[in-house]
């Protein structure tokens, strides 16, 4: 098995992890400036772009094995949790973690705002009938009106979607995360139909020593949507 990723660019290494439904392309607009200050990495999440499906603990050790000793991760919407995860078990190999319209856990409970569970359960039922029509609605709720047609990957496999939505309902990652000593930072959308951006005030309270960043004018995808805000920041959280 081999991870799909591509690098390009010098400075301070940075690896990016897309969401649900998408591939490493999704990143492909901010790529020239972002090639600037870094060495980007591109990586193709399990089951989606080119890289074959596989366990949490073999996308781990492959991926570690062709990047640098240290460097920085941010991850959107699902791959916010991949990014989290691989801090809170690697975190003596990365400097900074950020994390894009994602949360420690998706699905709403009291006092934790989130997915209805039974939102997600009947998406699941959707996949399996109409996977094609399920990955273009859930690409259109996450854009919120901005042009899809030339960002729907074109190798996402049905098992990979599937997999994916199984760890957006399982993984909570909450508790874990109280255990980071490296620098956290969470960027929210305050249109966001997927992570309400009254996640971020929930946030506050239970890691107050993390940085929150609220993006006015954006939904699910701020690093498209306002993506000059979304390169200042970034290079700002990294600093």
């Amino acid at each position: 098995m081999k991870i799909n990723l591509m690098t390009a660019g010098q400075g301070l290494p940075l690896v990016l992890f897309h969401g649900w439904g998408f591939d490493y392309t999704i990143w492909s607009s901010l790529l020239p400036e972002l090639m600037i200050h870094h060495q980007v990495y591109l990586v193709d999440l399990p089951g989606f772009g080119l890289t074959p499906l596989m366990d949490w603990n073999d996308f781990k050790a492959l991926l570690l094995k062709q990047l640098p000793a240290h460097f920085a991760v941010a991850g959107w919407s699902l791959g916010g949790l991949f990014a989290t995860r691989l801090a809170i078990e690697e975190s003596s190999r990365i400097t900074h973690l950020l994390n894009i319209a994602s949360s420690p856990y998706f699905v709403k409970e009291d006092q934790w705002p989130g997915v209805e569970g039974k939102i997600l359960t009947a998406f699941y039922r959707m996949l399996e009938r109409d996977p094609q029509k399920s990955l273009t609605q859930f690409i259109a709720l996450q854009l919120q009106g901005q042009t899809a047609g030339d960002l729907v990957p074109k190798h996402s496999s049905l098992p990979g979607l599937r997999t994916g939505l199984d760890i957006l309902i399982d993984w909570d990652l909450r508790q874990a995360l109280h255990q980071l000593g490296i620098p956290v930072g969470y960027l929210f959308g305050r249109l966001d139909a997927i992570i309400p951006f009254k996640t971020l005030m929930v946030m506050k309270d239970r890691y107050p020593e993390f940085n929150y960043y609220l993006f006015s004018k954006s939904a699910h995808v701020p690093f498209l949507s306002e993506q000059e805000n979304f390169l200042a920041t970034l290079e700002d959280f990294l600093q």
